[in-house]
């Protein structure tokens, strides 16, 4: 562990879009032997597309109305993966059913198959898929009012592109917490993108169709929450908490972002300046 953290600190923040496989390949040999009584439910569908898939990781405990996370990888907008090897992210769900939550880990559509709105309408059919079974025993018998949404990286730009939907006059109007949602996670979350890097660059116009802020920008994460409607239930932090996570080591771009969103936040939010539960991680960086 601690040759892992001098890599750590020896790199900071100077990850790249790419360098995915090798933190894995560090970090990996550390994780805990998995818990052999948890069941996990693998590949089940939640939409027409090849990777509307997703795993559900069922507590060992019995009992009804058991709290839900439901689990959203990053990769950048093009990669990543809810099986990225047989260990990632399976510790994700091991670690929460083995606390008594049912976890559900979500596939999601990739770059250049998908565009915007896609990832967001994805995590729409999965949070359906959640809401009509994961309260049956096969499932789990999770509680459908106890759903916790938490998105890492792109994962959680796809889950707040969602949950602010309303923010985009042109996509179809519906209640942004049916299905219910107890509160939502974001780690580490790009809500608003740095295109000077040529990889992201290409991916965000490959998403969004263009490269040009003016198109983009109001439609990305941290736009789409600034023009929500201000009777916006979601701008109520009683009745959705949000927590906001970042890291020591974080990259600039994500990091900028984090910040302007949390300022965003506070300056819309009810009760009036309210803050998101914010915290940062040490020692750590944006894939560790």
């Amino acid at each position: 562990m601690d040759a892992v953290f001098a890599e750590i600190r020896k790199q900071t923040p100077t990850f790249n879009l790419g360098d995915e496989d090798r933190w894995r390949q560090l970090y990996e040999p550390l994780y805990l032997p998995f818990p052999s009584d948890i069941r996990v439910r693998k590949d089940e569908v939640y939409g027409p597309a090849e990777r509307n898939r997703l795993d559900v990781y069922l507590p060992r405990e019995d009992g009804k109305d058991k709290t839900v996370v439901v689990y959203v990888h990053g990769g950048g907008f093009f990669s990543g993966d809810k099986a990225w090897s047989e260990k990632c992210y399976a510790n994700i769900g091991y670690f929460f059913a083995d606390k008594g939550i049912v976890t559900v880990v979500v596939n999601h559509q990739l770059v250049p198959h998908v565009q915007y709105p896609g990832g967001a309408n994805d995590m729409q059919l999965a949070r359906q898929w959640v809401f009509d079974n994961v309260s049956k025993p096969q499932f789990g018998s999770g509680s459908v009012d106890k759903v916790f949404l938490f998105g890492h990286s792109s994962g959680g730009a796809h889950v707040a592109m969602n949950l602010y939907a309303a923010g985009d006059p042109e996509r179809v109007p519906s209640q942004p917490l049916f299905p219910p949602v107890a509160g939502v996670m974001y780690l580490d979350v790009p809500f608003w993108y740095d295109m000077r890097k040529p990889v992201r660059n290409k991916t965000i116009s490959s998403y969004y169709g263009s490269d040009s802020e003016d198109i983009w920008g109001p439609i990305s994460a941290l736009g789409l929450f600034q023009r929500l409607p201000a009777d916006s239930p979601l701008l109520d932090s009683t009745i959705l908490p949000v927590y906001l996570g970042s890291v020591e080591w974080e990259v600039p771009e994500t990091a900028d972002a984090t910040t302007m969103f949390f300022n965003a936040y506070r300056a819309r939010s009810k009760p009036t300046g309210s803050l998101p539960i914010f915290e940062v991680v040490k020692g750590h960086n944006h894939l560790r």
